[in-house]
């Protein structure tokens, strides 16, 4: 692999009140050889490209109002053995960075990848519509060293009002345990779920808090923190599925919760078409069974890659089953895996129509920045500047 003075440039374009965004970064110097950035071999890979020293990202026709994902889109290789931890820091609201297939592995300083030289890291990135706003920001990519660990002085380049970065504030967000409470409930019962977060960095910084249930995100909340603030975030999650669960908030850990009740289940679920184009729906089924002398209500789930994003409360008579459906649409191109209420459907694959070609319209200038190595001893930093604004097309 031969190492490149990559840029990371991001587009995100929505389909309903279109938001377009871009951002770059430029590696230079002696340090570019320690942090390779490059687009993944995956099918998600193709939103990745280098082009004269440039990676570049772009992510189209973002579903409005919803979370939008694309796994293993590009890659981080690490190739200096003292660098022992990269993470990923931003104030963009709805933005997320992950590493693997989980999006509960989000990347930042309180979550860092941990890393040896030599590793490659496989980096998705996901959307949150519901709270994307326009608005100027700063990404940061940051390699911390080992300890004692030191790197020679050098200076920093680039435009866009970007500066060394070692020098700017940045955000830090923490958080403590998860508390569940009851831990022991009937069917149909709530608990309440909370968490509490500080920033103890030195800039204003946002985290979403996502709630869990046997790893699948079933609530959520993007909260912003002044420095030096804390907050307590508190959810109430009902518990219709008799059984034991592991309830919790995504990062900050969870607790088992043992439901009871009558065994009212999930006995299948499917979807009917597994491969569609963009903007195709295809039909998701679920059977519910009651066994029981008496009728009983359920709220059934839709999660797409572990994030719910459809529910249908539905009755079921005694002795009975009913078999529920549900139409979803998939905008962006990808392989989604689909599951009700727990219980996996299937996968579904999403591809762009035959002849058909995206094009990107009225997009902003990149702005660069440079890679600018730590004054102090352990950390590295790679700040992004970003110029979103909101486009509104008929």
């Amino acid at each position: 692999m031969i190492p490149v003075k990559p840029t990371l440039a991001v587009v995100f374009l929505l389909i309903a009140g279109l938001t377009v965004s871009t951002a770059a970064v430029t590696l230079e110097g002696d340090s570019t050889g320690e942090i390779i950035l490059e687009p993944a071999s995956s099918p998600n890979g193709n939103y990745a490209a280098v082009e004269d020293g440039q990676l570049e990202l772009s992510l189209e026709k973002l579903n409005d109002r919803a979370i939008t994902r694309a796994n293993n889109v590009f890659t981080i290789t690490v190739t200096n053995e003292s660098v022992d931890r990269v993470w990923i820091e931003h104030n963009v609201t709805g933005l997320t960075f992950y590493h693997g297939n989980d999006l509960t592995n989000t990347i930042s300083k309180s979550n860092p990848i941990e890393v040896s030289s030599g590793d490659t890291e496989h980096i998705g990135v996901a959307i949150d519509t519901h709270v994307a706003q326009e608005g100027t920001e700063t990404f940061t990519v940051t390699a911390q060293y080992a300890d004692n660990e030191t790197e020679p002085d050098q200076s920093t380049g680039g435009s866009g009002g970007a500066s060394d970065s070692s020098s700017s504030p940045s955000p830090a967000i923490e958080h403590s345990t998860v508390t569940v409470s009851p831990t022991t409930v009937s069917a149909g019962d709530t608990v309440t779920v909370t968490a509490t977060y500080r920033n103890v960095g030195d800039a204003l910084g946002q985290t979403t808090a996502q709630v869990t249930v046997d790893g699948i995100v079933v609530d959520q909340r993007t909260i912003v923190l002044e420095p030096g603030e804390e907050r307590t975030v508190t959810f109430e999650r009902t518990m219709d599925w008799p059984g034991t669960h592991e309830v919790g908030v995504s990062g900050a850990g969870s607790q088992s919760v043992t439901v009871g009740g009558p065994p009212i289940d999930v006995v299948t679920a499917s979807v009917d078409r597994t491969t569609v184009t963009t903007g195709d729906a295809t039909t998701v089924r679920a059977t519910v069974t009651n066994p029981t002398d008496r009728g009983v209500d359920r709220t059934l789930e839709v999660a797409v890659d572990g994030i719910v994003v459809d529910s249908r409360a539905v009755s079921i008579p005694a002795h009975s089953e009913r078999t529920v459906t549900f139409e979803r649409e998939l905008e962006t191109p990808g392989t989604y895996e689909i599951a009700v209420s727990g219980v996996p459907a299937g996968e579904v694959t999403v591809e762009e129509p035959g002849g058909f070609s995206l094009q990107n319209r009225d997009l902003s200038p990149a702005t660069t920045a440079a890679l600018a190595p730590p004054a102090t001893a352990g950390l590295l930093f790679l700040a992004v500047a970003a110029n979103r604004r909101w486009s509104i097309f008929g």
